[in-house]
């Protein structure tokens, strides 16, 4: 019973930290193939195309990510207050309302596309950015749309479905980039047609994984209330505004390096830039693998499972950036190569690999706050590392000409000591723990505890004597201390018989709260609710006896594991 519950959050977590990365990385390298194929049979005028085309395919992103991840932080919130029925109705809702919003978007980026490309490119790239323009917007809503399902199956636990869809994205992308722009000469267009193809594929598969099978949630229209649009829009403000500012972000350094006057320059922001593209897979994949759980841990006020959390995030952050920041830094230059270009982007690149460490540390810490509803802090840091910071670094480097790259590391370290600072003024101010901004109120008062149980009988035997203790410091009667020492024994011996691994772990929390005596159990394996599948054997007498003692309990599975809640 001495184990840290992170024991068992750790277990899950990196049971799907690599598909989650794999499937970001199937979102983001359709860009960096793109920049590769087009470069080597456009050059650099072709390359520097698809880079200002960037802001409005960011843009995309925005409306689907503003819609997709607020509505999966709502509907996780829901699940953890045990109310399955809010995040089924707020899924339809939003189903309904990104396809009609993002279907008009896309109808106005058709019809302005010449105004855009004359906004967005030069007198040589403008003729590829409308054509590309035009072309993305023919496939922008599915686009949009499949920010829903890559949102809501990892909420249900089914990564390595969102991961074949994404890399079959991926995959198709890439074969149809060569052939359309190689074999069959398409140039841009054949490279835009690619993208709008792949993604249509990919939209399509992660519906169908989200809504076949014995899934939580089914295809279906609901209207948003007002207060529940503003709710979305609140909690997917921190993602969606990441996006929009990328897109102004790219668009002002841009401007600021063509009037720099030295040749070049913008090509290598394109090279850069879709590294950076490259680099969202560990940025945001890392993050958005434990998005779904900290939400639901929130939800049940469960601020120590949120904390064990973000620190595995940032952790595995740390270390994968680590090493992908050092590989771009040890061989910058034939990752120029890579993309055809003849400019020297050898320092840029290494500016940017210095700051994909804190870039992803950052990135954990908005995800983190968005999670928990500290909303007003996830903006802070997205706004300076999204667009702010980059801006005027960009702005007081630009007389150190080709040094300007430096604006890369300096947007990054400033902004995790910006939200390193304020998170202690926002505790402060709140009552809540210093830069996790955590309400740890339950724990501190001594009212709740978590741990793991390993599947095992001994664990499980330990737990439940020991649990006793917790009950008397909590002044339980001797009923409440003997159902819930029964119910732990029972129960977890059941769950470990007849659904877990004999290697895995059950997670545990006794809660006092509210006049309430609460005990929650996690665990992995198949689905399994003991209380449902009770039968008149003497192997489910304990089962009975705690249904007898209980005021109620609860099922539900979310995260790809069992939850099951008795209230006493």
């Amino acid at each position: 019973m001495r184990r840290e519950n992170s024991k068992f959050i750790s277990s899950l977590y990196f049971r799907g930290l690599f598909p989650n990365v794999i499937a970001v990385l199937g979102g983001t390298v359709n860009v960096f193939f793109d920049g590769i194929f087009i470069g080597r049979k456009l050059g650099d005028a072709g390359l520097e195309s698809v880079n200002q085309c960037l802001p409005v395919y960011l843009l995309l992103c925005t409306v689907g990510s503003l819609y997709a991840s607020g509505a999966s932080f709502l509907s996780a919130h829901a699940i953890g207050e045990n109310d399955v029925e809010e995040g089924k109705r707020i899924f339809q809702g939003v189903l309904l309302d990104a396809l009609l919003v993002g279907g008009g978007f896309c109808l106005l980026g058709f019809v302005f596309a010449g105004p855009l490309a004359k906004l967005l490119g030069t007198a040589v790239s403008i003729p590829y950015v409308y054509l590309y323009l035009r072309i993305t917007m023919i496939g922008g809503i599915a686009k949009i749309m499949l920010y829903i399902p890559y949102f809501y199956l990892r909420l249900e636990g089914r990564d390595k479905q969102c991961m074949t869809a994404m890399l079959t994205m991926t995959v198709l992308n890439i074969v149809l980039d060569y052939i359309l722009l190689f074999p069959l000469d398409f140039g841009i267009g054949g490279a835009a047609w690619a993208s709008v193809t792949a993604t249509v594929v990919a939209a399509g598969m992660s519906f169908f994984f989200l809504l076949s099978g014995n899934g939580t949630f089914r295809l279906g229209f609901q209207k948003l209330h007002m207060s529940d649009r503003a709710a979305v829009f609140r909690f997917g403000s921190p993602m969606a505004v990441n996006n929009m500012l990328s897109s102004a972000r790219i668009f002002v350094v841009n401007l600021i390096l063509g009037s720099m006057g030295i040749g070049g320059l913008v090509s290598v922001f394109a090279i850069a830039n879709n590294l950076n593209e490259f680099s969202i897979c560990i940025q945001n994949g890392v993050p958005q693998t434990g998005a779904a759980m900290a939400g639901i841990f929130y939800g049940e006020k469960d601020s120590k499972s949120v904390r064990a959390v973000v620190n595995i995030e940032l952790l595995s952050g740390i270390a994968l950036s680590f090493l992908s920041g050092a590989v771009l830094f040890l061989f910058p230059a034939q990752i120029g190569r890579l993309f055809g270009s003849s400019a020297d982007c050898g320092f840029a690149v290494r500016c940017l690999a210095v700051s994909l460490v804190f870039a992803t540390m950052n990135s954990v810490m908005s995800y983190s706050y968005n999670a928990v509803g500290q909303l007003a802090a996830a903006n802070m840091v997205t706004v300076s590392r999204g667009f702010a910071a980059t801006a005027v670094f960009a702005l007081l480097f630009r007389g150190l000409g080709e040094r300007i790259w430096l604006f890369y590391p300096c947007a990054e370290i400033s902004t995790f000591l910006l939200l390193t600072a304020c998170s202690f003024l926002f505790a402060k101010k709140k009552c809540l723990t210093p830069f996790y901004l955590l309400d740890d109120t339950l724990e501190r008062s001594g009212n709740a505890t978590s741990f793991a149980v390993a599947c095992n009988d001994v664990d499980i035997c330990e737990a439940s004597e020991k649990i006793r203790y917790f009950c008397e410091d909590n002044h339980f009667t001797d009923k409440e201390t003997m159902t819930i020492s029964l119910a732990l024994e029972e129960l977890l011996t059941i769950i470990t018989h007849e659904s877990c691994p004999p290697d895995g772990f059950m997670d545990v929390r006794v809660l006092a709260w509210d006049e309430k005596r609460i005990i929650r159990i996690r665990s992995g394996g198949r689905r399994y609710n003991p209380v449902e599948a009770q039968d008149g054997s003497l192997m489910y007498i304990g089962v009975k006896m705690i249904c007898a003692l209980a005021e109620r309990t609860e099922y539900l599975s979310a995260l790809g594991v069992n939850t099951l809640i008795i209230y006493i």
